[in-house]
């Protein structure tokens, strides 16, 4: 699989490559923490917000028009209840999906906030294993589960979400603002059972921006990333990581591992 980062949407496509231009190829377009519905997390504050889900399919249909995407795989964290359906997820989410299984294949990865998910969707909309999905050499995994060990042998990249990566630094222009992280982390640190022997022992992981912007211009992030963080299992051994490239949405280099304590 190739992996081509679509700056400045937070998306990822990746590409079935076989050396020669072939229309039935598959083009997976991934994006992950949609959060609909989190506008209801201020109403009790008496904070209104309107709901960008519009906004947001409105920017998915176009991008997947743009770049002929057959699939759209959606990794986790459709909704912001956790363990209940909003009213505002009931009112958008099926919408939402319908709009988008008119023009190509979807499916969902289930992240820690999507209970109750199948309710909401149309039966076109495929729900895929919460331990995430396999496509050639690359696991799309939320990022609340570990990689099961299976996948240890022939996995080189993993698309992961789930910890909403945001630049922190006191008194930088860029502080509170959504990055892309693509590290390179050691196999034994993802899989456990994994040999030391691998021919190939590093494992090139992608940390994606929430596709939802809207949680970073109402303040949500700020407070929400750390209990996501809390039950990503592998948020440790990421930080670790020696090599790594953090960037912009537009594709500015930010920098490298060195600043990984301002991303994580």
């Amino acid at each position: 699989m190739k992996a081509k980062i679509l700056y400045p949407h937070r998306a990822l496509i990746l590409a079935e490559a076989d050396g020669r231009e072939n229309s039935d190829l598959k083009r997976y377009l991934i994006v992950g923490d949609l959060h609909i519905g989190f506008e209801e997390r201020f109403a009790g504050s008496g904070v209104s917000l309107n709901s960008n889900s519009n906004k947001m399919l409105s920017e998915l249909i176009e991008i997947i028009k743009e770049n002929r995407i057959t699939d759209l795989i959606v990794n986790g964290d459709v909704k912001s209840g956790v363990d209940r359906i909003l009213k505002s997820e009931w009112d958008n989410v099926p919408r939402f999906f319908t709009g988008l299984s008119e023009i190509c294949r979807v499916s969902v990865v289930p992240g820690n906030h999507d209970g109750g998910l199948s309710y909401l969707l149309p039966n076109s909309v495929e729900v895929l294993d919460v331990n995430g999905v396999f496509l050639s050499d690359t696991l799309i995994l939320h990022g609340h589960t570990r990689p099961l060990e299976k996948y240890s042998s022939e996995c080189r990249r993993i698309v992961m979400g789930h910890v909403h990566p945001i630049f922190q630094r006191r008194g930088s222009p860029l502080s509170g603002q959504p990055v892309w992280v693509m590290l390179r982390v050691h196999r034994k640190s993802l899989f456990r059972d994994s040999l030391s022997s691998e021919s190939d022992p590093l494992v090139e992981v992608i940390l994606m921006p929430s596709f939802n912007l809207d949680l970073v211009v109402a303040g949500y992030s700020a407070e929400a990333v750390k209990e996501e963080r809390r039950v990503a299992p592998l948020v440790r051994e990421l930080r670790m990581s020696t090599e790594a490239i953090i960037t912009t949405l537009q594709g500015e280099i930010l920098g490298d591992a060195s600043i990984l304590g301002a991303v994580l």
